[in-house]
């Protein structure tokens, strides 16, 4: 009895196997359209793209009736006079002279004399005086600042006075003088060496 079960559920493993090798193994095999089948396709697809084209006009129709609307609800723009807009005609032009003929050249101002210079007209004054001014108050400012740096110069100078040779970078102890700069040692001076030689 264990013989035929054994040999029932080896076939039944085996068939089971080979079905399912066979559905997921198996290479896909694209089944090709027949011709009604395309035709129907193209003719579907076409009349999708109509509906979409159709869509797109009805939506692009509703927005050009609402800004018509709207456009008639604004208030009508009131433009400002254009400033050429009264400009008065160009003169006529001169006849043209005749061949051997030379228009008369206008006339010149005269000319001033050495070292005599021309009027300059009012606002130049007034802009020359103008930048006179703005150049002595910053001439005055520059002065009042130098006058403050050299002020804080000398005062930094007289809190931190020069360091003397062989004192020390650290000024802790003020009060205390450096002991290398005392006065028995700047009383001794250096000791020549001995010319005497021992026997």
């Amino acid at each position: 009895m264990s013989k035929l079960i054994k040999a029932a559920s080896a076939l039944a493993l085996a068939a089971a196997t080979t079905t399912a090798f066979a559905w997921y193994a198996a290479p896909y095999q694209p089944v090709a359209p027949s011709a009604e089948q395309h035709q129907a396709m193209l003719e579907q697809h076409d009349k999708a793209m109509r509906a979409a084209f159709e869509a797109q006009r009805q939506f692009a129709e509703q927005q050009m009736a609402w800004a018509e609307q709207a456009r008639k609800s604004w208030p009508a723009p009131e433009f400002p006079a254009h400033p050429f807009a009264s400009t008065p005609e160009f003169p006529e032009m001169p006849p043209m002279p005749e061949f051997g003929q030379y228009p008369s050249a206008p006339e010149f101002p005269e000319r001033p004399e050495f070292g005599q210079y021309p009027a300059m007209p009012e606002s130049m004054d007034a802009r020359l005086q103008e930048l006179d001014s703005q150049r002595e108050q910053l001439k005055q400012r520059i002065d009042e600042r130098r006058a403050a740096m050299k002020q804080w110069s000398e005062e930094r100078r007289a809190q931190h006075p020069t360091r003397h040779l062989g004192e020390p970078l650290s000024r802790a102890f003020p009060e205390r003088p450096c002991p290398m700069t005392g006065p028995q040692y700047q009383a001794q001076a250096p000791v020549a060496p001995s010319t005497q030689t021992t026997q």
